[in-house]
Formats: structure tokens, C-alpha cells, sequence
């Protein structure tokens, strides 16, 4: 339902942001039997709020594994008072408790963007079925030989859940929620590389923009100074197409 719900926010976005495209024949040539046709294609975009995710992806099984937590315990003595320890007041307690684990393997050039605690997302098919839970980091394991891992818990198993399926998982390793957006392709870099994008005035003429970005996915750019919600961009493409001719 979730995965349902992304395709439609990520629709409903590209609508937003690409209000007006059409394409202009540039030029045409010929040479030994081709015919080369280049197009211009003028595309007017809109800033808009989304939120963006960077995310590591990796497999796994399902394990039912020990978990070990400690418990703070106080003894009381027959006054009802606390019972002082030898060292300190207060003892704990190791108790073993199982949850739901899966254990990723990742690469040691990604590990570095893990980190304890972040949330991850777990994908598993099952029959006709997809399982859909909300896990967390809770250890980074690095190891010699390219073979680090890391270990996730289940925070919403249910009965559907059982031991040796197979998880496909992305761990968020970053995530930037309700920002200013653009889609990748309206952000161009001068001969400074800076970024700048073309902001359309209100008689139609445009005017350069600098502008600082943020994080980015496949889709979208972060902007995080430069532009407001609703700004029109426009973005100038150019492509050639190669055509043979015919007698």
C-alpha cells in the first residue's frame, strides 16, 4: 500500500513541477544517404515541496534471533527501603529476549553512510502477497575482505512474518522531508560550476539564478537557497536524431 502510495506522490509531483514542453526543428542535413534533424526542446518547470530519500539497498533472511538488553534492578529490604549493592546502588540485569533480524551484506565503500538507528524499509513477497515493515539499524559489523554487514530489527512483525524469507531492504541514509524541489535535469552548473537554474519573469523573459542545493534522489534536487514553492524554471534541450533515407 505504501509502495501504491509513492508511485502516486512521485505522479502527482511530475505533473506539478512540468507545466509546459514543446520542441522546435533546429536544423536538418544531409550527408551520404542520412538525414540529421536537430531538435530543440524548450520545457518549463515548477518548483515544488517533496520529500527526498537517499537509500542503500541490500537482501537478507528473516532470522528469529536472541536479543540482549539490560534491566535496571533494585532489591528492597523488609523496611521497604532500597537495598544497597556492594558497588552501587542499583544492579542490572541481563535478560534475553527474541525478535525478528536480518542480517545485510554491504559493501565496505557504503558502509561508512550506516550508522546505528537509521530506518529501514523491508519489502518481502509472499506467494501473491506483498509484506511491507518499518525496521532500524542496530549494528554495524565491519569486517576485513569486503564482507561488512549490518544488522536490522523488525520493529511491526506480525503472523505473516516467518524465519527464512527473503527480505529486500533499503536502509535511508539520508532523507530530507517537505523541501523546496526541482526535478534533476532543471539544474545546470556555469563555467564556475555553479549551480543556477533560469527563473522565468512574469513578462516571459528569464534571468540567471544562483542557487545552492541539497540532497538529491533519481528524481529530484533538494534546493535550499535561491528559489521559493511555485517559481517557474525553463530548461533549453537539445537533441540530434539520425534518419536514413529512403528511395
Amino acid at each position: 500500500m505504501k509502495n501504491k502510495s509513492w508511485i502516486i506522490i512521485l505522479i502527482m509531483g511530475i505533473a506539478l513541477s512540468i507545466s509546459i514542453g514543446y520542441s522546435i526543428v533546429v536544423s536538418q542535413k544531409s550527408k551520404q544517404g542520412e538525414s540529421t534533424v536537430t531538435t530543440t526542446s524548450i520545457i518549463e518547470m515548477r518548483a515544488t515541496t517533496v520529500t527526498i530519500k537517499n537509500t542503500l539497498a541490500a537482501t537478507g533472511n528473516v532470522e528469529y534471533k536472541a536479543k540482549k538488553t539490560q534491566e535496571n534492578k533494585e532489591e528492597q529490604n523488609l523496611d521497604g527501603e532500597n537495598q544497597v549493592a556492594e558497588e552501587q546502588n542499583v544492579q542490572t540485569e541481563n535478560i534475553e529476549e527474541k525478535t525478528f533480524q536480518i542480517t545485510l551484506s554491504v559493501e565496505d565503500k557504503d558502509l561508512k553512510k550506516v550508522k546505528k538507528d537509521q530506518d529501514v524499509e523491508v519489502t518481502i513477497k509472499n506467494e501473491n502477497e506483498t509484506l511491507n515493515y518499518q525496521s532500524k539499524v542496530i549494528r554495524v559489523n565491519e569486517n576485513a575482505n569486503n564482507k561488512s554487514t549490518i544488522d536490522i530489527e523488525i520493529s511491526n512483525p506480525d503472523e505473516k512474518l516467518k524465519e527464512n524469507m527473503q527480505a529486500n531492504c533499503k536502509v535511508i541514509v539520508e532523507k530530507a522531508e517537505n523541501v523546496v524541489a526541482l526535478p534533476v535535469e532543471a539544474i545546470q552548473k556555469n563555467e564556475q560550476n555553479e549551480e543556477y537554474v533560469d527563473v522565468i519573469q512574469e513578462d516571459g523573459t528569464t534571468k540567471e539564478v544562483k542557487i545552492k542545493t541539497g540532497i538529491s534522489d533519481d528524481y529530484y534536487v533538494e534546493i535550499t537557497q535561491g528559489l521559493t514553492v511555485g517559481e517557474r524554471v525553463q530548461i533549453v534541450k537539445s537533441s540530434t536524431t539520425v534518419v536514413e533515407k529512403t528511395n
